[in-house]
């Protein structure tokens, strides 16, 4: 297990800065509630999901209904609590009509994702499925050839391992994928076991021009 323990003082206050957001007006104006997050404060395993839907919106909840109950079934086969983790998403606000959120959006609330990672301090990032993958690795790639293969990469300051896999919801269309589901979430305790990798944060750059997102190692969200 990961040796910290979340702040939840301090997560509280991230979740009402989030619930204050209007960066994207679109999302602020027709949205129910902001789903900032929810889980262990000192999860070592962290879900990234693309953007609440309707029942989240409704609710103010991460991942629920069937795909939630489909993602519990795999943690719970591979001996993870999922009370242990944290879940939360890449925009925090439903889009309008359920459609996907633009770069735009979901740079705007890149901050939010951010602070919830620095710190709950997760050793294992889980990518649901093929959009939050692309974003997070950086760059696109399929999430059939990657799902199941862990990275060793910075997320803000934090070294994590990244691991995409397929998103529950996948299920509902393509029913194969539950069990590749649950042989990649069965490897969660040995990645948890490894603890955080080797990675050190690069020093802040000096004052002027903005030179590359992101070097080396670090990830670079958008």
């Amino acid at each position: 297990m990961a040796d910290h323990q979340g702040d939840g003082a301090a997560l509280a206050q991230a979740a009402a800065r989030a619930r204050s957001c209007t960066r994207c007006p679109a999302l602020a104006a027709s949205r129910r509630r902001v789903v900032w997050g929810g889980g262990s404060p000192s999860a070592d395993v962290l879900f990234v999901a693309d953007a609440p839907g309707a029942r989240e919106d409704e609710l103010g909840s991460p991942l629920t209904g069937q795909a939630r109950q489909a993602l519990d079934d795999a943690l719970t086969a591979a001996g993870v609590q999922p009370s242990d983790a944290w879940f939360t998403s890449l925009v925090k606000c439903r889009p309008p009509g359920g459609r996907e959120p633009s770069p735009t959006e979901v740079a705007s609330c890149q901050d939010h994702l951010l602070a919830a990672v620095e710190l709950v301090r997760p050793v294992v990032v889980v990518a649901l499925g093929g959009a939050v993958t692309k974003v997070l690795r950086g760059e696109a790639a399929p999430i059939r050839e990657r799902r199941g293969v862990e990275e060793a990469r910075l997320l803000g300051s934090v070294p994590v391992w990244l691991y995409p896999v397929f998103h529950p919801a996948a299920a509902a269309y393509a029913p194969g994928t539950t069990a590749q589901l649950h042989a990649d979430l069965a490897r969660l305790p040995e990645l948890v076991a490894r603890g955080a990798p080797p990675l050190e944060p690069e020093p802040a750059p000096a004052p002027g021009p903005p030179g590359p997102v992101a070097g080396p190692g670090q990830l670079g969200l958008f």
